[in-house]
């Protein structure tokens, strides 16, 4: 189902984007532009830990003729061993509780680049923070932008040998990042309006934390993913069936200038797929948490 075009027959829409809002290198409005380009119906604009990309993206949505869901990914950890990342459909993003929560994340992430660039520099790598927040640009401060800013002072030739020399665990600038238990990720979002759903769930490779989660209102799975192999794809989507839940997809564009590149509509789902959702975040009410 998952596919890297549209047709006139088929209205398409990829649910996983990230902006400068995040660590992506195009804006909200460029994004949404790109979009239109290549006839998307609907995106759905889903940052690392942040909101501040939906309100341009809605804007610009309105002006080009494409739909944006409101989304969010957030990072969580469970029981401080296993990373998963939450994603968040048709939220609220105005939800005070959302937001209050969102704002504490970036402020982590903010204490989290000064670390690293206090370990860095303590390394031998003369970046400055200053520049690391210029290179984010407004967004939410992550990896990327610090890669970026090693590259530049010539430490790394491209931004995959700066995360493999320097920003992994056991590397001179790894800082672990703070992380949400996946359960509270998942009651946050329905809280907040929206419908859970774990991304690149075949990457996870934890079908028994997937399981567990669905206890916990999880509706949806990340299906199309550009990292998924086809028979992996083929047996998530037979997993979300066999469960009732929603199959989703994406490209996970960062769009990035150098390093792994990912595009906008790489990956893409029927329009139904933001349909089904919109019914689902109906139905998810906060009054029906476990």
């Amino acid at each position: 189902m998952g596919k890297s075009y549209t047709s006139d027959m088929e209205q398409r829409a990829d649910l996983h984007i990230h902006t400068t809002a995040s660590d992506g290198t195009l804006t909200p409005e460029q994004v949404v532009e790109a979009a239109s380009g290549i006839g998307l119906a609907a995106i759905a604009i889903t940052d690392h830990d942040t909101v501040s990309g939906i309100a341009p993206a809605l804007e610009a949505g309105r002006r080009f003729g494409v739909e944006v869901v409101p989304g969010i990914e957030i990072s969580a950890m469970r029981h401080g061993r296993t990373e998963a990342h939450i994603l968040g459909y048709c939220i609220d993003h105005e939800c005070s509780e959302l937001v209050k929560f969102v704002g504490k994340l970036v402020d982590a992430r903010r204490e989290r680049a000064e670390r690293m660039v206090e370990q860095l520099n303590a390394a031998g790598v003369p970046i400055e923070f200053e520049r690391v927040v210029e290179i984010a640009r407004g967004g939410a401060l992550g990896r990327p932008h610090v890669a970026k800013a090693i590259c530049e002072v010539s430490a790394a030739s491209s931004m995959d040998s700066a995360f493999g020399r320097f920003l992994q665990h056991g590397c001179p600038g790894h800082v672990p990042r703070y992380k949400v238990e996946p359960a509270e990720a998942v009651r946050l979002i329905i809280r907040a309006g929206g419908v859970p759903c774990c991304a690149h769930v075949a990457k996870l490779k934890r079908d028994d934390l997937v399981s567990s989660l669905i206890e916990e209102g999880l509706a949806a799975v990340e299906v199309w993913h550009p990292d998924h192999s086809a028979a992996a794809s083929r047996f998530y989507e037979r997993f979300a069936r066999a469960r009732g839940l929603i199959a989703t997809g994406g490209s996970d564009a960062h769009c990035f200038d150098n390093g792994k590149p990912s595009a906008v509509g790489q990956i893409t789902v029927p329009y139904e797929v933001v349909e089904r959702l919109r019914r689902a975040a109906r139905d998810l009410r906060p009054h029906q948490l476990p």
